[in-house]
């Protein structure tokens, strides 16, 4: 069967104009889930076009800085977070070439438009390419993911995120057990929530306030080590996360991400590999 770019773009990833203020973005963070937008802006031609993406990545790169502290969300710019000029796909764009652009770029989300916006490619829709996929999930599982204590303060989890390429925190106790999760979307989500409620004054005392315990997410999805990719990317799929833990016979084994399944896609169909 032919694999097509119409079959895996998600139709619902929210559209915003770049002159939107952040706080669209969180609202439609709050109503969807989805952490990703797309962005539009007017072009020469009078046309509106794609002219950026911004991601939770994006708003924790900047939504801490000692200007925007001192603003509040509805002054903000989405236009002053996005990416501009993000690569694009178009419903002609051979899939491999999309799938080892976001794989090599760490790209997480990817316009399609042409003559016209069809919506996106993100990673969770190419998941399903690897349903069927038999080889064990220990040969791609992370054994050295990003780690926070429970008791670690978020500015100090926004560092070990952004210090790396990773978007996947593992919190653990003071024994070292892992007890939950933090992604990149509830980080970004817990700064600005926090520049929405906190007025100006109490902003600098407060925010290293925050701690990991607070935001984390208890987990809820265990992976054997003894699993299969196809049964990861289903798993992971299903349950709407971008990640989840591996276990073995002596307990944690690492964690499994949307990204480790990208990349893993990407040397599959590569090497010529049938998928799907």
């Amino acid at each position: 069967m032919i694999m097509m770019i119409k079959d895996f773009i998600s139709s619902d990833i929210p559209v915003l104009d770049k002159n939107d203020s952040l706080m669209e973005f969180v609202r439609h963070l709050e109503k969807t889930g989805l952490d990703k937008a797309l962005v539009t802006g007017y072009m020469p031609d009078g046309r509106k076009r794609v002219c950026g993406v911004v991601t939770s990545r994006d708003v924790l790169v900047k939504i801490v800085s000692e200007r925007l502290r001192r603003s509040s969300l509805g002054r903000l710019r989405i236009s002053g977070f996005m990416t501009e000029n993000p690569y694009k796909a178009s419903l002609n764009t051979d899939l491999v070439s999309l799938v080892k652009t976001m794989s090599s770029r760490g790209y997480g989300i990817i316009p399609v438009e042409d003559e016209a916006l069809h919506g996106a490619i993100i990673r969770k829709s190419l998941l399903r390419l690897l349903f069927n996929d038999s080889t064990h999930v220990k040969n791609i599982v992370d054994n050295h993911p990003l780690k926070a204590r429970a008791s670690d303060s978020l500015l100090d989890v926004r560092q070990k995120i952004l210090g790396t390429d990773k978007s996947f925190v593992i919190v653990v106790n003071e024994s070292g057990e892992p007890v939950g999760y933090l992604t990149v979307k509830e980080v970004a989500y817990a700064f600005a929530t926090f520049i929405k409620n906190v007025p100006e004054k109490f902003r600098k005392e407060r925010i290293s306030q925050l701690i990991a315990r607070d935001y984390m997410t208890k987990i809820n999805l265990e992976i054997k080590v003894s699993s299969s990719i196809g049964e990861a990317a289903k798993s992971i799929y299903e349950s709407d996360t971008k990640g989840a833990v591996v276990v073995g016979e002596k307990g944690f084994e690492g964690v499994v991400t949307d990204s480790e399944l990208i990349n893993y896609l990407a040397i599959s169909l590569l090497s010529g590999r049938q998928i799907g």
